[in-house]
């Protein structure tokens, strides 16, 4: 009886209220709050309803389940807070790529109260010296949790921990898949998936994409047990995964090195691939009921983009010198973005960093090509409200974009101190809007 009671908190999440915002880009909404009224303009002086500081450091994105809000972190005894984009790059002795840490990490999921931002609980579920390291400019703490209606989901990729807890913190289940080894240890980032129907399946997606294996996981909630299990050629990817309907069919998408593959999402059977991408993926893909949209861009790539349509089926991979064909609509290059994900509003498709790019989602064609104010680069994943795009740069500065073919910068909103910086994407909640720094946590309303 009470796996049942369980399991039915876990359905009622599968169309999620637009009061949360339970997983990475709010899960199917793919980033949009429709309903949503957050404020088009603030900053530290205005708007600000609460500020929290928060212990260690991460760019995993605050979620929100009810009256609480979860985060997690990674607490060095000596402190320390991961480097913006140049700062990362301009690491002269490792180009920015990692070596292990000689001091343990502790690994937390912290909750706070929603209204007023006081942390309730904090509950360490791993302390250790990480195996491998990190990009100065990632963090031991990238994915994102997700929660059903009494239940939160936290990763861990440096350790491998996936575990489940209770919203007071009491642990339900772990699984350990081991620490992951990535490109140039540039560390982990993609974050578990949460989908539930109205059958009852309530599954958890675990991507594993690294440089000794390529495996997604698929779990029952409830049990942490494998469903099934998908594997592919090994290469590290930082992408979640999605779940998309695919005219009638439900799959879960990945993207990984070099490719893009989508699975059923009853069996893991793979359905369509498409591959020939010239590097890997550090941004997640995005979906509406007319196709599926993608880009990517890393040092020494193309920055392709490319649109294909809904009830694709087989390999979809282009040959040599083609730009469409069969399911795939269009594709292009120095279009895709490399960390922030794509958002589709209505007819549009944005990719979005320093710059701005729009384009008709059918046909590829570009609308407009601009350079974003502010000069700073965005990591963090693009929010649509209503008919509003927010986009928040590394410096604290959200600029807030009107969605439609033309370029219209609606508003600037500075926030936070100059020491501060902002990778993690924002979360919405009703009319909050919920910003982390490498040092806080804010709300805005």
């Amino acid at each position: 009886m009470m796996r049942f009671a369980w399991m039915m908190a876990v359905v009622a999440c599968g169309t999620f209220a637009h009061a949360d915002w339970p997983q990475f880009r709010g899960g199917p909404a793919f980033g949009h709050a429709a309903k949503s009224t957050v404020p088009l303009q603030w900053n530290n002086d205005t708007r600000v309803a609460w500020r929290t500081s928060l212990p260690g450091s991460g760019w995993s994105q605050p979620i929100v389940s009810g009256d609480r809000i979860f985060v997690t972190t990674a607490v060095a005894p000596s402190g320390g807070r991961p480097s913006g984009m140049m700062g990362g790059v301009m690491s002269l002795s490792t180009w920015g790529m990692g070596s292990p840490p000689s001091e343990p990490i502790e690994w937390r999921v912290l909750c706070l109260d929603r209204a007023t931002g006081a942390i309730r609980w904090s509950k360490t579920i791993a302390n250790a010296r990480p195996k491998y390291g990190k990009h100065a400019s990632n963090t031991f703490a990238t994915e994102t949790p997700c929660a059903t209606a009494d239940t939160v989901f936290a990763f861990f990729g440096a350790t491998g921990t996936l575990v489940a807890l209770d919203h007071d913190g009491t642990e339900r289940w772990r699984r350990e898949f081991g620490a992951q080894p990535t490109t140039n240890q540039f560390g982990t980032g993609a974050s578990p998936l949460l989908h539930a129907d109205a059958t009852g399946a309530a599954r958890l997606f675990i991507q594993l994409y690294n440089e000794e294996n390529d495996t997604l996981h698929c779990l029952d909630a409830v049990t942490g047990r494998d469903l099934w299990k998908a594997a592919g050629p090994k290469g590290t990817s930082w992408a979640t995964p999605i779940v998309w309907d695919n005219a009638g069919t439900p799959e879960v998408v990945t993207a990984g090195q070099g490719r893009v593959t989508a699975y059923a999402l009853d069996t893991g059977a793979e359905r369509w691939r498409f591959g020939g991408i010239d590097t890997s993926f550090a941004c997640s893909v995005v979906a509406d009921a007319d196709g599926i949209y993608f880009g990517t861009s890393s040092p020494g790539s193309k920055a392709p983009a490319y649109a294909i349509a809904r009830g694709c089926a087989g390999d979809l991979s282009l040959a040599k010198g083609q730009t469409s064909g069969g399911a795939v609509l269009w594709s292009k290059t120095k279009c895709g973005a490399g960390m922030p994900s794509p958002v589709v509003v209505g007819e549009h498709l944005y990719f979005l960093d320093k710059i701005a790019v729009c384009c008709d989602k059918r046909a590829g064609v570009e609308k407009y090509r601009k350079r974003l104010p502010g000069g700073s680069t965005a990591v963090g994943s693009p929010l649509v409200v209503g008919d509003r795009i927010y986009l928040l740069n590394e410096r604290g500065s959200t600029t807030v974009l009107q969605a439609g073919p033309e370029f219209k910068v609606l508003a600037e909103n500075p926030l936070g101190s100059g020491d501060e910086i902002f990778w993690a994407t924002p979360a919405v909640a009703d009319d909050a809007l919920l910003i982390r720094s490498t040092a806080a946590l804010y709300c805005i309303k």
